[in-house]
């Protein structure tokens, strides 16, 4: 009990000292409540497309509908994210997608939901590289670790808020007002973002796009870190790509449930987040356990990547919704672990000019890695249903875990 009320007053403590900037409040509730629609917004997909179709494969392609900007944008967003205005393309970004959730809310053909989670995601790739490279000029000194920390926790309350309303609201109302309160929310970002204070952009000078490109690239293979830091990544995500829609069909094949448990069984995936950041943002950027420039961090991570691996293969195992979502918890504390080392990582082992481009490279990377997976996986699932496929992913997260847990260890010899 000490222990939990010491980390809970550390944790206040740590966002006292954060939130005495004025931009950085609102830049966290812009990305809370935008974070909010956006899984409202995913959850109304599924049930409108679901609507439309039973099929495995339409399902699945809602998915790789908001994957694809991953491939398709990153050339663009890697090039306007460092030479632009941070706070411009933030607003651009929130008010374009209040118009595409209007247009869903009216439509009534698969193929428009398709083209709108395209366009909210191709414009969320634009939105979170930017704020990611802008959130650290409104960070005090010395508390970048702590930060990461407060806003995995804030992902995490949005990961038990965001599914839950959403499915509330499709379950209640119906996906069209799902749609319209997924608007709502990026108009409110956008309000908040519109007041930022103005921070002093490097200057930057004009060079060809490919030379603008390949400067993410290049600030990636200049570190050790950053590079095993995507090798690995690189593998987590293709292996774990199918599971995203596969939760969805899975709850429908082996839990008899709909869109209500899927949100309930996201929203676990954020207790569990709330709790690792509880943790993590209280503890000195010294003794971080998963600060991956040391070699303890590195097994760490692989460890972590294996116990993911690990309760996969476990809950495939229950037949009820409760162990279930008991299991699903700890899925957020490996995702806070992963995303306080990754955003850490590139912060500090990245130029300041380069930052915006590292993390959308990161990000962008993601979409044709789930992409392959989800492809390779749904002819997988048609053949041998959700259990055998998440069971088969699982085991591989085991696999990946191991591998990149012996190469940290190598590094001790």
């Amino acid at each position: 009990m000490k222990f939990i009320i010491h980390k809970i007053s550390g944790y206040v403590t740590s966002v006292k000292q954060l939130s005495s900037h004025r931009s950085y409040k609102r830049l966290l509730a812009a990305s809370f409540v935008s974070g909010i629609g956006d899984r409202v917004g995913y959850l109304a997909f599924l049930a409108a497309v679901s609507a439309q179709s039973q099929d495995v494969v339409a399902i699945g392609g809602i998915t790789i509908a908001e994957m694809l900007p991953g491939i398709i944008a990153l050339p663009v967003v890697q090039y306007v994210v460092d030479r632009f205005d941070k706070r411009r393309l933030l607003l651009v970004s929130d008010l374009f997608r209040v118009v595409v959730f209007i247009i869903a809310a009216v439509s009534d053909q698969v193929w428009l939901y398709f083209a709108c989670g395209f366009l909210s995601a191709a414009f969320t790739q634009l939105f979170e590289p930017s704020r990611q490279a802008l959130e650290p000029h409104y960070v005090p000194e010395g508390k970048l670790t702590q930060a990461n920390g407060l806003r995995s926790s804030i992902l995490s309350l949005v990961l038990i808020i965001g599914p839950s309303f959403g499915g509330f609201l499709v379950g209640v109302f119906g996906f069209r007002v799902a749609f319209i309160a997924n608007a709502f929310s990026f108009l409110f970002s956008a309000l908040m973002v519109f007041d930022l204070e103005a921070i002093t952009e490097p200057e930057r000078p004009t060079v060809r796009l490919w030379e603008e490109i390949s400067g993410g690239f290049r600030a990636v293979r200049s570190s050790d870190i950053l590079i095993y830091l995507f090798v690995l990544m690189s593998f987590f995500h293709f292996v774990i790509g199918i599971q995203f829609p596969l939760i969805f069909i899975y709850i429908k094949e082996v839990l008899h449930g709909g869109t209500t448990e899927t949100g309930w069984l996201l929203s676990a995936i954020g207790i569990g987040g709330i709790l690792g950041g509880l943790v993590l943002s209280s503890i000195p950027r010294e003794k971080h356990p998963f600060d991956i420039s040391t070699v303890r961090g590195r097994v760490n991570i692989a460890i972590l990547a294996a116990l993911d691996g690990v309760v996969v293969y476990a809950f495939t195992l229950m037949h009820s919704f409760f162990p279930v979502m008991i299991l699903f918890s700890f899925f957020g504390v490996v995702g806070t672990g992963l995303t306080v080392a990754i955003t850490t990582a590139i912060t500090e082992q990245t130029a300041e000019e380069f930052r915006g481009r590292v993390f959308s490279l990161y990000q962008s990377l993601q979409g044709p890695l789930i992409v392959l997976s989800i492809t390779i996986g749904i002819p997988l699932v048609r053949e041998f249903g959700s259990v055998v496929v998440f069971q088969y992913s699982g085991s591989l997260e085991i696999v990946i875990g191991v591998m990149a847990l012996l190469l940290a260890k190598k590094d001790t010899a």
